[in-house]
């Protein structure tokens, strides 16, 4: 399945792989569905394509790190799996309670050459049993830290 990147108005641009047809394609209609779809090109192939509307580069990762629930006595170790400018998604390895919109503390350290610690309050926006994607709260302290490593 090949990935299509959407860029800021909603356009993404289709590309055949059996004969190599281009088109831009207006697909506002699909940011909010399940965005794996299938496409015919004028040539007959039929091939399926993933929308991709994420604004940030997601670099997959196998972090260590531990969390801290503000307003709780709750802490717990993870793995971070991934990780953006804006955000980040990792999973917890013991059962929490963890709720969406809580503000959480997170602590890991980057797999780079300087062993870079990130220390980040987060916004949870999502759970799905052990696994949490957050963002950060301050997005812009992170900027230096992240730039760099998130190119290699």
């Amino acid at each position: 399945m090949k990935k299509i990147y959407v860029d800021d108005t909603n356009q993404a641009t289709i590309i055949c792989p059996k004969c190599g047809f281009k088109k831009n394609v207006d697909v506002t209609n699909f940011k909010n569905t399940q965005k794996k779809l299938k496409a015919k090109c004028r040539c007959g192939e039929v091939f399926r394509i993933a929308l991709e509307f994420r604004r940030q580069y997601r670099k997959k990762v196998r972090l260590h790190g531990e969390y801290f629930v503000q307003g709780r006595d709750e802490k717990g170790e993870i793995i971070v799996e991934d990780i953006s400018a804006s955000g980040v998604r990792f999973a917890s390895l013991k059962p929490h309670y963890i709720s969406r919109n809580d503000t959480v503390e997170l602590k890991f350290t980057l797999d780079n050459p300087m062993k870079t610690e990130i220390h980040k309050l987060i916004k949870i926006i999502w759970i799905i049993d052990c696994n949490v994607g957050a963002q950060y709260i301050d997005q812009k302290s992170l900027e230096k830290d992240l730039e760099f490593y998130l190119k290699t």
